[in-house]
């Protein structure tokens, strides 16, 4: 597993590869998800540490909102 040091002191570990679902996405935990997603909104902060609780809630809200479309279509 590689992973990259940040000046923040922080450490991003490349997540490993998961099984695809029938359709090509990616079949990743919600956990996963989110922390995914909180790190791309981190990165978009221009990598200011500090706001990592509001990033995981935004990638939540975010996540969860997906989640609910896509149950309502099916």
């Amino acid at each position: 597993m590689e992973s990259t040091d940040y000046s923040d002191g922080g450490v991003w570990v490349e997540p490993k590869p998961h099984a695809r679902k029938s359709g090509g996405s990616p079949a990743l935990p919600l956990e996963e998800q989110i922390r995914l997603r909180a790190h791309e909104l981190y990165i978009e902060r221009g990598n200011q540490s500090g706001s990592e609780m509001d990033d995981w809630l935004q990638a939540e809200e975010e996540l969860s909102a997906v989640q609910e479309l896509r149950m309502e279509r099916d």
